[in-house]
Formats: C-alpha cells, sequence, structure tokens
C-alpha cells in the first residue's frame, strides 16, 4: 500500500507556482530597463525565500557557511549574467530595453520548484533527512537571491553608463 499524500499542503504550491509563472514571462521577452522599480522583483524574492526559511529550525554551522558559499557565487554569477545581457538605448525616447539569456531564470524556477516540491512532499511522507534537502534548496534560494541583487546592481550601473551618467569607471569595462 502506497502512502497517502496530505492535500491540506497544495495550498503552499499556489506562491510558487505564480512566482515560477512571473519568471518565465518576464524571461521570454525583450523588456524596458526601469531602474526605479528594478529592486521590486528582488524584494519579492527575497521576502519569499526569508518566509519559506523562517518556519524551520536555526540552521547549524555547516549550514550557514553552505548559505555564505551560495550567496557569494550568486552574486558572482549574477554579474556575469548582466554583463553579458544586450543593452539597447532608444535615441528619441532615452529608454533602455536588455534582452535576458534564459539560464539564470531556469535556475531560480527551479531551486522554488524544488524547495516547494521537497517541502510537500516531506510533509506529506516521513522522510528521513529531510530537513538536510530543504537546507540545500534553502542554499539554492539565497544563492537565486544574490544573482538576482547583483545582476541588477550591474545593470543598473549600465544603464547609468548608456545614459551618460556619472559612473564609477569600473563598471565601464566591458
Amino acid at each position: 500500500m502506497s502512502p497517502s499524500i496530505d492535500w491540506s499542503h497544495t495550498s503552499s504550491f499556489v506562491l510558487p507556482l505564480l512566482v515560477f509563472v512571473l519568471i518565465l514571462r518576464r524571461s521570454l521577452r525583450e523588456r524596458k530597463v526601469r531602474t526605479t522599480r528594478m529592486w521590486l522583483y528582488p524584494a519579492i524574492l527575497g521576502a519569499v525565500a526569508l518566509y519559506t526559511m523562517a518556519h524551520e529550525p536555526m540552521p547549524g554551522l555547516v549550514a550557514i557557511v553552505s548559505f555564505i558559499a551560495a550567496a557569494i557565487a550568486g552574486a558572482g554569477l549574477g554579474y556575469l549574467r548582466a554583463r553579458h545581457q544586450q543593452f539597447t538605448l532608444d535615441q528619441t525616447t532615452g529608454e533602455i530595453s536588455s534582452k535576458a539569456t534564459p539560464i539564470g531564470t531556469i535556475l531560480v524556477g527551479a531551486f522554488f520548484l524544488a524547495r516547494f516540491g521537497l517541502e510537500f512532499f516531506t510533509h506529506a511522507r516521513d522522510v528521513p533527512h529531510a530537513l538536510g534537502l530543504q537546507r540545500a534548496t534553502d542554499a539554492g534560494l539565497i544563492f537565486s537571491f544574490a544573482l538576482m541583487v547583483a545582476q541588477r546592481w550591474e545593470i543598473l550601473q549600465r544603464a547609468k553608463a548608456l545614459r551618460g551618467e556619472k559612473v564609477p569607471s569600473e563598471t565601464l569595462a566591458p
């Protein structure tokens, strides 16, 4: 007899599913760079990640070290991802458009789905070492958040440079 699934936790899939759909929708098209609103999405991702991790016991030293490593790796990859985006400036309107690569988008969506899927199935079944798996996906969420923040920072610097605003000289190098 297979274990039954407690479907009361299915409501926990609504938020990650909405976030995943939003991520996919945004990544499939060329977008205008709106420097005034570009921090909204990372703020939402950070809040969701904090909310997710707040329901767990305090992480141990190994988990904290993995979270720090994930943040450093995410920030580095976010910077590189932004450096490989194409930006165009419309001279008549002054608007900047960007065309993103889908790799980072897939990573963020995959970590969200994995994290919430693990939570759902570990609550539905008695899974040994479930907390360790959740810590790994938490590190993935931290990685994704750091990736997004570093990417937005670099996009902001490049948008300012395109518009001719004052930017530190090291951000202008390709």
